[in-house]
């Protein structure tokens, strides 16, 4: 009988312990899942404003383009207002100095030299009100570029200075990496993005008290990137460089065009150098330069290497969309986007000629590029599309618009 009873309390004793760890196991994967929850959470909101400040850029940038190619052809104007105003003073000093005086062709060459004069003076006028708007959207973009978002949270990019009090080794500067978080001596990978500076000293703070200190006090400022003693000048970085923002040129270092680029730390896949952009303000005026890199790399073309100054700004874009349109549609093949052109899927299939016999038109639908290998497809009901049932596609670069063919199509 008392074996049995300590048998049983052994099977209770047990049976507590197992349900003991049971329970602690799934308090662990809860706490796993929250933690992972509030990652993510963290991440998205720094995805969020990481657009919001890539969108505010794009269009500033796109309104110094607009105004550099009114500023381009409007120098144009002014040069050829400029040829036709001299000429008209020749002929007005043609006119009376002719033996015998001609009244009326000096009236004539009078209002022809007041009609130029007028003329230049308008344009002129506009030249410079437009230097005026070129030169604030080129500031505001340089004020764009080192401080790209107003934002509580830490975004990828950013440079961040640490000061621990308990252990001087961890203080210095550090940039928040692409994924996120920043390298610590002897730690590895914190993670600090989508954080407030509040919320990033606690983890660093956690993070050192984990792995290196029993107690750690932990200061966490935002840094205008100035990473060492021996670097000098600054240069902005902008559009599909890997890492935008500030980039310190080091002392007694002459930088150039294709050394920045280099030294850069790398471009996007979707980077054209055969457009790069130098946008710098001298004397009190605008400059705007489009200079072909890939020429210069390839050693073709006469163009050579540029010095750049201190507060440049250097814009790498994007290639020009294109879209792809295949399947039953009279012309299939790539649609190339004009600079801000908004194009439909339905609107794509028009541009390509329409759709060809036996196209499935409430078949239709785009194949979108994710990342990573993975595409999305997205239908097109293009028969509800035209009767306004339903909203068409708003394209995207590199979109493919797929027309099938009808099951029966005999």
């Amino acid at each position: 009988m008392k074996t049995k009873i300590i048998s049983w309390f052994g099977i209770v004793v047990v049976t507590v312990a197992m349900t003991q760890v049971n329970a602690a196991n799934a308090a662990s994967g809860l706490d796993k899942v929250e933690e992972h929850t509030k990652q993510m959470e963290e991440q998205r909101m720094a995805d969020k404003a990481v657009a919001e400040m890539l969108f505010s850029t794009a269009s500033l940038q796109k309104n110094v383009d607009r105004l550099s190619r009114q500023k381009t052809s409007l120098e144009r104007e002014v040069s050829y207002v400029r040829i036709k105003q001299d000429g008209a003073i020749r002929e007005l000093g043609y006119a009376t100095r002719a033996e015998p005086a001609d009244k009326e062709l000096v009236a004539s060459a009078q209002r022809e030299l007041q009609y130029w004069q007028g003329r230049a003076k308008m344009v002129e006028g506009e030249f410079a009100k437009l230097e005026e708007e070129l030169k604030k959207a080129v500031d505001d973009y340089r004020k764009s570029v080192q401080q790209p978002v107003e934002s509580k949270l830490i975004l990828p990019g950013e440079v961040v200075q640490l000061f621990v009090l308990e252990d001087e080794t961890f203080n210095g500067l550090y940039q928040v990496r692409s994924g996120g978080y920043v390298v610590l001596p002897r730690v590895g990978r914190v993670s600090v993005v989508g954080k407030d500076l509040t919320a990033a000293e606690k983890t660093i703070k956690e993070a050192l008290e984990s792995t290196q200190l029993k107690q750690g006090t932990v200061m966490l400022e935002r840094s205008a990137g100035v990473y060492n003693e021996d670097s000098s000048d600054v240069i902005y970085l902008a559009g599909e460089f890997k890492t935008t923002g500030p980039l310190k040129v080091p002392a007694g270092m002459q930088p150039t065009l294709v050394t920045t680029i280099l030294r850069s730390g790398g471009l996007t896949s979707s980077a054209d150098l055969t457009k790069v952009k130098l946008l710098r303000l001298e004397a009190g005026k605008s400059l705007v330069e489009e200079v072909n890199v890939q020429a210069i790399l390839e050693g073709a073309g006469m163009q050579s290497d540029l010095a750049l100054a201190a507060g440049d700004i250097l814009v790498v874009p994007s290639f020009a969309p294109v879209i792809y349109v295949t399947g039953n549609i009279t012309r299939p093949g790539v649609i190339q986007l004009s600079p801000d052109e908004e194009l439909t899927a339905y609107s794509a299939i028009l541009r390509s000629g329409g759709f060809a016999r036996f196209a499935k038109t409430r078949g239709v639908y785009v194949l979108r590029d994710r990342g990573n290998g993975e595409k999305s497809r997205i239908p097109v009901n293009i028969k509800e599309v035209q009767s306004g049932k339903q909203p068409d596609v708003i394209l995207q670069g590199k979109d493919i618009v797929v027309v099938p063919e009808k099951f029966f199509s005999w």
